[in-house]
């Protein structure tokens, strides 16, 4: 069981639908770090940073809400892990991070074929290196290339 610092446990906060009282639990998980993607992500965060590039990394998340409804907060489905765009023309990029052998969900393959139709970068980008020539070269590479 993970402890804070200050002897606090990590706590999982849910609503009973009966009467909408709180319900506090304490979480029953190992401590894990980032996972894969989130690593891959930070690397190529770091290097379109290094080269001159405004990137950020796109968060989502959601909560139980008091009466049982899920509240969702961030973009909507498929929407790529980074964004940002180049300082020298101002362009866009949309980058979807994926590890080797990782596959895009139908939601993201649908937002790469609308994008497909504007004058942006896009890609898929399995490693710091690939993202960054996918936004140096301004590639739209709406298919997966592994």
């Amino acid at each position: 069981m993970i402890k804070y610092p200050n002897g606090g446990v990590p706590q999982r906060r849910s609503y009973s639908p009966d009467d909408g009282k709180e319900l506090v639990r304490p979480l029953k998980h190992k401590k894990r770090g980032p996972g894969p993607e989130h690593k891959i992500q930070d690397g190529i965060i770091e290097m379109l940073s290094l080269n001159g590039f405004k990137t950020w990394r796109i968060n989502v998340g959601s909560v139980e809400m008091k009466d049982g409804r899920r509240f969702h907060a961030g973009p909507e489905k498929g929407f790529p892990d980074l964004c940002g765009y180049r300082k020298s023309d101002g362009k866009m990029f949309f980058i979807e991070v994926k590890t080797k052998t990782g596959k895009r969900r139908p939601a993201q393959e649908f937002f790469a074929k609308e994008v497909a139709m504007d004058p942006v970068i896009y890609g898929v980008a399995r490693s710091p290196e690939e993202a960054l020539m996918i936004v140096q070269r301004g590639l739209n590479r709406t298919e997966d290339k592994k």
